[in-house]
């Protein structure tokens, strides 16, 4: 417990000391989510074609599947095994290293279950296909979700047999997927976003020698604190000052270890998270005007300007693209 101005006394909650890798995990949001149930009872290979800022995920329910990135040897993953491809990097799943490709993921014929699931089917229908997997392409409404896909490898795979959650999620999104009820679209899509959640926090178990970058800064408690107060609130006028507060560091220490661990000065940092910020805020449809009140621009085309230095494009094709 700790004073407050008055005399009062307040309490601290869990959620005020929560370290900053939790924190960057838990807002970790989906959107834009699509689900494909696929068997395969004959050779095959379907193209994942590249879709910028967005995240792949392969969950195989029975059988070996391999998965192909350009440049990189094939991988294989067993039945209760889950690939995520970061970045909207193109990819293939096949039934076997090599096989024919038989058509892009999006253009091949498949049974549309609602408007964000399907049945694909390589081969003719079968009642038990050798392979049977989940496929799913998700965006994220978090901005600073970037940070985190950054860090991650081209592909990441997690054994779920070696993760008690994900192994009791898998079956609880198989079956919201395979048997639609009401609101199954809205249940799916939270057991996905623990899911992914959950693969990369396995996957970040392994990083404990990470010893740069940005992974290596949340689990630093000093620049943790600091970056985690930028999550927080991207919009809030951080000065340099304020942020070594927040470290309990001096200004140009905190300034030196900042840049040397992360890469990238502080404020330059702060400037990138709050556009990002502010590009989540565009592409729900926020004016541009309100979206650079909210982060301190008394001026629309001062805020304009630094947005496409930051982001490269526009507020306003930001916001026609998300419409």
């Amino acid at each position: 417990m700790t004073d407050r101005p008055g005399g009062f006394m307040s309490v601290t909650m869990p959620w005020d000391t929560e370290d900053a890798l939790t924190a960057a995990l838990y807002r970790v949001r989906m959107r834009g989510a699509f689900y494909s149930w696929t068997e395969a009872s004959a050779e095959g290979s379907v193209e994942m074609p590249q879709f910028p800022s967005t995240l792949s995920f392969h969950i195989v329910a029975h059988g070996t599947a391999h998965l192909e990135v350009e440049g990189a040897d094939a991988v294989p993953l067993d039945a209760g095994m889950l690939a995520l491809v970061p970045r909207g990097i193109g990819h293939r799943i096949s039934t076997s290293p090599g096989a024919q490709v038989v058509g892009r993921a999006d253009l091949l014929p498949q049974t549309m279950l609602g408007d964000a699931f399907s049945v694909l089917r390589i081969g003719p229908e079968a009642a038990d296909p050798p392979l049977a997997m989940l496929c799913g392409v998700v965006a994220f409404d978090s901005p600073a979700v970037d940070d985190m896909l950054a860090v991650l490898p081209s592909v990441v795979i997690v054994d779920s047999a070696r993760h008690p959650v994900m192994a009791a999620l898998l079956p609880l999104l198989a079956r919201e997927l395979r048997e639609p009820k009401p609101g199954g679209d809205a249940v799916a899509t939270r057991l996905a976003d623990v899911l992914v959640v959950e693969t990369v926090r396995a996957w970040l178990a392994d990083q404990e020698s990470e010893s740069s970058g940005w992974l290596a800064a949340l689990r630093d408690p000093q620049l943790g604190a600091a970056l985690a107060a930028v999550h927080r609130d991207p919009g809030h006028p951080w000065t340099l000052d304020a942020l070594a507060r927040r470290a309990t560091m001096s200004r140009s220490v905190f300034a030196a270890r900042f840049t040397a661990v992360v890469g990238t000065p502080p404020m330059t940092y702060v400037s990138a998270a709050r556009m990002r910020a502010a590009r989540a805020m565009l592409a729900e449809g926020r004016s541009v005007a309100a979206v650079a009140a909210a982060h301190g621009y008394g001026s629309g085309a001062a805020f304009s300007r630094a947005f496409a230095r930051v982001i490269g494009e526009t507020p306003g094709r930001v916001r026609r693209a998300a419409a």
